[in-house]
């Protein structure tokens, strides 16, 4: 297998986490080959890479048979239930713990991480030139994010992480979502910003994976 990936994008860092969650470390899995994108050069605009993904984007998992999977919930699903490590199933191991997983997760990405990241594509200096930036999409993106955040402080409320006490892919995708927001001035550890709640999940994610957070 072949994964094409990079370690600031925020899909990228789904898969990193997922499989340390299962106590693995990616360039320690046996057949899989990392192929380091350095962005900023261009690599995901090669013909090479673009004749795999026309899109563009990271990550791309390449199968030993040459599927193609170049989404990251697609990515994180087969190594979920592909690598054994320490058992865990991040994904969820019945059909209702998946539902409720996947059902969370979208949550996370739609009305969180997507949100940021329209943000920093319309508002962030690096972005300019690159895409067309919307005048205002930032600042609603992020509106639209502190909106949201209310929903997911009451469930960390009431538990360690947002289906429970047992860390899901949920989690790590609302986590990714809450550090990329550093890059836009969105301080995750600021309770009167993003509720007390959520500013404790963020910090306890934070000393999990702190090796790997967004650079702001």
């Amino acid at each position: 297998m072949k994964l094409y990936t990079a370690d600031f994008p925020p899909n990228t860092r789904k898969i990193k986490y997922l499989v340390q969650v299962k106590g693995l470390d990616l360039k320690d899995i046996h057949n899989l080959e990392i192929i380091d994108m350095d962005l900023l050069k261009g690599d995901q605009k090669t013909p090479e890479f673009t004749a795999i993904n026309p899109f563009q984007l990271l990550p791309v998992l390449v199968l030993d048979d040459g599927t193609v999977l170049n989404d990251s919930q697609a990515v994180c699903e087969y190594l979920d239930s592909h690598l054994q490590g320490n058992g865990k199933q991040v994904m969820g191991s019945d059909p209702v713990q998946r539902a409720q997983i996947t059902a969370m997760t979208r949550n996370a990405e739609f009305h969180v991480l997507y949100n940021l990241m329209l943000a920093f594509q319309h508002g962030h200096p690096a972005r300019a030139g690159m895409n067309p930036q919307v005048k205002g999409m930032a600042e609603d993106s992020i509106a639209r994010v502190k909106k949201a955040l209310p929903y997911f402080d009451d469930l960390l409320a009431k538990h360690k992480y947002l289906l429970g006490d047992r860390l899901t892919f949920a989690d790590i995708v609302l986590y990714v979502g809450l550090d990329f927001g550093r890059v836009m001035k969105l301080n995750p550890k600021d309770a009167e910003v993003v509720g007390e709640n959520v500013a404790r999940f963020y910090q306890q994610m934070n000393e999990r994976f702190s090796k790997d957070t967004a650079k702001a």
